[in-house]
């Protein structure tokens, strides 16, 4: 029976019988229209043809291509108004504590982390608008795209503590290891747990709770006078070690984010 008489026979009986023809009658047809198994030569002939076209293990030097290559087109795509509210939250921070005489661990303490608070809308932005299916079945995978703009936004983030760091240092001659470890915690520890969040929650419900949580809580520990001159006087090794724990809960949360974007998790999230 060739597929062209199988077809007929099909067309023939739904035209005549629709919804009333039987399943044994349908069964019988299925086994008629059979497919020969090709011989075993012939399928390790075409494997061994479609080998030679498989891509061989990419070089250290054209996985480093790669990286940059990924990374440079995920900084088009974060939206324009993050790096540039973020420089002007740190220039303004910076202005601020210039001419109205704050205290400039107060400074980075408060601005440390802002920028990747506001980052997770941005890692996050697949799945708050619905496209994180689309972009797990594309060439750039979810992972990766959020993994390569999690990279930027970190690395952003401490470009500018560190510019800010070295000006106020030069500005005011302040230890500048000191000025350096108040900005590591923070930074450390709210983007860990703005990341373990951000697996559970929405982006854009999740910013502006942690924006005003972030904000109160400062605003308590620095209305009291006695707070930084304690923090001051902290040893720098306590500082050391809560910014070593800082950067292994961060690295943690980010693995976490990877392996609950690659299982499609944060599709669910959205949906």
């Amino acid at each position: 029976m060739t597929k062209r008489d199988t077809t007929r026979e099909w067309e023939h009986l739904f035209r005549e019988k629709g919804e009333e023809l039987e399943v044994e009658e349908l069964a019988r047809m299925l086994d008629e229209y059979t497919v020969e198994f090709p011989p075993e030569h012939v399928i390790q002939n075409t494997i061994e043809n479609c080998v030679v076209h498989v891509p061989r293990y990419a070089s250290e030097s054209s996985k480093l291509k790669r990286m940059f290559h990924t990374l440079s087109l995920q900084v088009e795509y974060v939206s324009k108004w993050f790096w540039l509210f973020s420089l002007l939250l740190f220039v303004s921070g910076y202005v601020a504590t210039v001419f109205d005489s704050i205290s400039p661990y107060k400074t980075v303490l408060v601005l440390s982390p802002m920028p990747f608070i506001l980052g997770v809308l941005e890692i996050l932005r697949s799945t708050d608008s619905g496209m994180a299916e689309m972009e797990l079945a594309s060439k750039m995978s979810l992972p990766q795209i959020m993994m390569a703009r999690f990279v930027l936004i970190g690395s952003y983030n401490v470009v500018l503590n560190a510019i800010i760091s070295f000006g106020l240092y030069w500005t005011f001659g302040i230890d500048l290891w000191k000025v350096l470890l108040f900005w590591v915690v923070p930074f450390t520890w709210i983007s860990s747990i703005m990341l373990f969040l951000a697996s559970r929650f929405r982006g854009r419900r999740l910013v502006p709770i942690a924006v005003s949580v972030w904000g109160a809580l400062v605003i308590g520990i620095l209305s009291n006078p006695k707070t930084l001159p304690y923090l001051l006087s902290l040893n720098d090794t306590l500082f050391v070690l809560f910014g070593v724990v800082g950067f292994a809960l961060l690295w943690m949360q980010s693995i976490q984010l990877r392996n609950r974007a690659e299982r499609g998790i944060f599709v669910e999230i959205a949906d």
